[in-house]
This record gives C-alpha cells, sequence and structure tokens, in this order.
C-alpha cells in the first residue's frame, strides 16, 4: 500500500511516494533498527529530501548524508532533537530515535510532568483589568509570547497564578516552570513547591531530566543546567501535552535560563507567559506591563470617607494584610488618614503594602507613618529576615536600564513632579527613555486628573538616597552581592 508523503510542508513537491515499511523500528529478524536506517525511514515517510530535511533541521546536507550512511554512529543530542522535531515525531518514535543513536541523556527514561502552578495566594485584589488584559491576548488574540512586565513586588506571580487558574478551569493544559534563583543570603531556605514527576522519577532523576526543589526542569542537585539544556528538558516535557507554560522570573537566556525563541520555536502549538524585570524584545512578543495599584488622593485630615476609601485598590489590599494579624481592625477616624497617606507613601506597591501590613501588629498606622521614611526595616517582613528587602529587588531593576535611562532617572528622582518637555534637555530621546521608565515601573503619572504629569516611585527616591549616603540597607557591598 502507497502512503502519501506528508511533511512540514505537506507534499513532497514532486510526488514521491514510500512503502511503508511493516515495522519502523526493528527489523524482520526483531533487531533494533540502526540509526542510519531509521532516520531514512522516517525522511522517507514523511516526503522530505536530505536537502528539505537539513533546512527544517537547520543542519547541513552534508551532515544528513554521514548520518544517512552510517558514517556517523553517534550523533549528538541537540541534534537527534532537532531531527526528530523536523519530521515530527510523536514522543515514543522521538525517544527510540534517541536511543538508537546513542544519546548520553537516555530518552527512553520517562520523561518529566510540569508541575501544575500553584494556587493563587488569596484573592487578586485592584488587578481585575491587568487579568482581562491578560486573557485576551493568550486566548482571544493568540498570542504566543506575553511578558508580564515590573519591579519586584509589584504582582507579577499573583497575576500569573490567577490568569493560569482561570485558564485550566476553562480545560487549557498549563504547565509551571519557576527557577529559583534568589537563594536567601541569610541562609534561611525560601520555600518551593515540590515538582509532580510520574512513577519513573527515579530513574528520571538520574538521567539528568529533573531539577530539585524548585519545581522545574534543570540541572541536577539543584545546579542551574546550561540554558540549552534546560530548554531541551522543558520541550521534551511539555511534547504536545501543553497549550500554555507559565515561567515565573526574569530568566534570559544564560546559565540555567530558558530560551523562549528556541522553545517556542520547537513547540509550536505551545504559548508562552513570563514575568520579568523587563522585556525579553523577542519577536511577536506582547509586553504587559504591571504598574502599582491605584492609591487614594489626598484628602484633609478630617474628610476621609471611610467606605470610599476602602475601595480603593492599595487600601484594600492593605486591609486585606493587616486583618491576617489584626483580624478586628476597621478604619477609623483616628486611623483612616493614617493609613490613606501610607498607602500613597508606598506607591501602591503590593509587596511594600503586605510588609508594612504585617508590622501594624507592632505599630499602629500612625506611628508607623511617622517611621515611614526613617526606619529602612519597614521595607523587609517583618521576621527578621532582610534579603527580601525592597530596595535590594528594586535595585536589580534600576540596573537594568541603559545608561543614559539611569541618568534620566537620577536626574528626576527628587522632583515632586514633571513632564516629558523637561526630559528633553536630559536625553536626546525623551520619549524613548519616558517609555522605558514606564513599562519597567519606576516611574507613574501623577494622577488622572493630570495624566501629562509624571512622579518617580518613592521607594526609588529612597534608593538613591540609600546610594547617596550609602549608608542605608543598600550598600555598595549589597549591589555587587
Amino acid at each position: 500500500m502507497k502512503v502519501g508523503p506528508v511533511g512540514p510542508v505537506g507534499p513532497h513537491p514532486i510526488g514521491k511516494t514510500a512503502a511503508r515499511a511493516p515495522s519502523l523500528h526493528e527489523h524482520e529478524t526483531g533487531r533494533p533498527v540502526p540509526f542510519a536506517e531509521l532516520l531514512r525511514r522516517h525522511r522517507d515517510r514523511s516526503g522530505l529530501t536530505q536537502q528539505q530535511l537539513a533546512d527544517f533541521a537547520t543542519l547541513s546536507v552534508r551532515a544528513i548524508r554521514d548520518l544517512e550512511s552510517g558514517r556517523v554512529r553517534r550523533p549528538r543530542r541537540d541534534s537527534v532533537g532537532l531531527l526528530a522535531d523536523a519530521l515530527r515525531l510523536g514522543e515514543a518514535e522521538r525517544r527510540q530515535l534517541h536511543a538508537a543513536g546513542g544519546s548520553p541523556a537516555d530518552p527512553r527514561a520517562p520523561l518529566a510532568e510540569l508541575p501544575e502552578p500553584p494556587a493563587p495566594p488569596g484573592a487578586l485584589v485592584g488587578r481585575e483589568a491587568e487579568l482581562q488584559v491578560l486573557l485576551d491576548q493568550v486566548t482571544v488574540h493568540g498570542h504566543r509570547l506575553v511578558t508580564v512586565v515590573g519591579i519586584s513586588g509589584i504582582g507579577k506571580t499573583h497575576l500569573v497564578l490567577e490568569a493560569a487558574r482561570v485558564l485550566r478551569d476553562r480545560g487549557w493544559r498549563v504547565g509551571w516552570h519557576a527557577p529559583d534563583r534568589d537563594p536567601c543570603r541569610c541562609g534561611a531556605t525560601r520555600p518551593t513547591r515540590p515538582t509532580r514527576v510520574n512513577r519513573a522519577t527515579h530513574a528520571t532523576r538520574a538521567a539528568g531530566t529533573i531539577g530539585s526543589g524548585s519545581g522545574s526542569v534543570s540541572g541536577l542537585g539543584g545546579t542551574p543546567a546550561p540554558a540549552a539544556d534546560v530548554t531541551d528538558d522543558l520541550a521534551r516535557a511539555i511534547g504536545d501535552r501543553h497549550e500554555l507554560l507559565v515561567i515565573d522570573g526574569d530568566d534570559p537566556p544564560g546559565s540555567g535560563g530558558v530560551d523562549v525563541a528556541e522553545l517556542l520555536r520547537r513547540c509550536p502549538g505551545l504559548r508562552v507567559v513570563v514575568t520579568g524585570l523587563a522585556p525579553r524584545h523577542l519577536p511577536d512578543e506582547r509586553v504587559l506591563p504591571l504598574t502599582a495599584t491605584a492609591v487614594p488622593p489626598e484628602a484633609p485630615d478630617m474628610d476621609v470617607d471611610h467606605a470610599r476609601l476602602s475601595e480603593v485598590a492599595s487600601v484594600a489590599l492593605f486591609l486585606s494584610h493587616i486583618r491576617r494579624s489584626r483580624p478586628g481592625f476597621r478604619l477609623r477616624d483616628d486611623n483612616a488618614h493614617a493609613v490613606l497617606r501610607l498607602c500613597r507613601w508606598l506607591d501602591g506597591v503590593p509587596r511594600a503594602l503586605e510588609y508594612a501590613a504585617g508590622w501594624c501588629l507592632v505599630y499602629p498606622p500612625e506611628l508607623l507613618l511617622a517611621r515611614a521614611g526613617r526606619d529602612s526595616s519597614l521595607l523587609s517582613p517583618p521576621t527578621g529576615c532582610t534579603c527580601h528587602n525592597l530596595l535590594r529587588s528594586l535595585a536589580r531593576s534600576v540596573d537594568g536600564l541603559a545608561e543614559r535611562h539611569r541618568r534620566v532617572l537620577a536626574e528626576v528622582a527628587d522632583r515632586p513632579y514633571w513632564t516629558l518637555a523637561d526630559l528633553a534637555p536630559l536625553v536626546p530621546d525623551p520619549a524613548a527613555a519616558l517609555h522605558a521608565l514606564l513599562v519597567q515601573g519606576l516611574v507613574r503619572p501623577v494622577g488622572a486628573h493630570r495624566p501629562e504629569r509624571f512622579t518617580v516611585l518613592q521607594l526609588v527616591r529612597l534608593l538613591h538616597e540609600s546610594e547617596r549616603t550609602l549608608t542605608g540597607p543598600l550598600t555598595a557591598a549589597d549591589r555587587a552581592a
């Protein structure tokens, strides 16, 4: 029986057909097929010439000829993976091709299962619009790569976890990759979500497929694997079993990172949502800047509507955190204005609000407000660990800026507000500079009533003050660490 050739580009241009062998993987004697013969059979079945296969696999024609002639008996694992992608092999055929080539990391070992996204940490407050935009980007518009960008502590992880929960409820198959690259400097171990693997966990770990403890695919023993290995392991684990992969963490290609462009190329049915401090600047990337939550307008001490104040996103989030330790806390005349000013002073940054609310077990809001700006420990969790100090995290975002944009940020940091025109004397491309600062969430509009005026986040001001004095929570040694 003749089978019409079908391949990645449709029928063969000259209509060549190939007789289908009774078994693609065994000789009639039952012995395994050598790699050269197995590759020829797969190519013939796909109706591809050697040149076409070389083009699809991004290999040379000479390499294909050497493989099919048997001159190369043990091809590189990466080359076999490229050939399997170009031939559109299923998982079983892919493993058999690797086995025939004698790949070092034996693909016959059972594949890892990517962990599912963990449950969101509570209700998502004040992000309803951003959540809908993210869902629409993935589902309605079908974008394959969406990057959620913002400073550390702005709520990127919470947003993508909520989006993953919604999509899983709709029947989507969602995978999760969250490498732990930021160990606590005080020696404490950050809690991680265990990786869910199949029954052959130990065999797979022995093959170097699953990392330990991070809920991600990586090298053995927690050692970051090269980007190519991490990407390869992810591509093999995803196969055709996942429609969406959420990568939580700023992982540019490099040691332990993920080559997102390569991953999308190898998994044509996959869509990726990634969180990061800055865009990746990849083709067809859609960027969703995540800015601070809404803050209440300034009001006189005796003119605060408690009900309306509690509906403002930053205030609602602050109250939800403070009630974890003080369940009976309510807005009153003697604390409402302090809560209002705290939320404004913290710019509505979710993690800053969470830390401040934790300290309210010790200091009431009025006293906490009085200490704001003088006690940098209030920008760390009240657990004795200062490794998650927000200023240290914020320094990573500032360091990631282009040098000219860092100079602009330093110049306007002390101004209460400024306009695009004010940047013209500072940089040749003021619009591009303002765009970069807004996308990364380091500046924000003063308010809806003055959209043409912008201001630097209070946390950025504190960071610049700390660097000028070198006596605050961020020292030169901290920055180099």
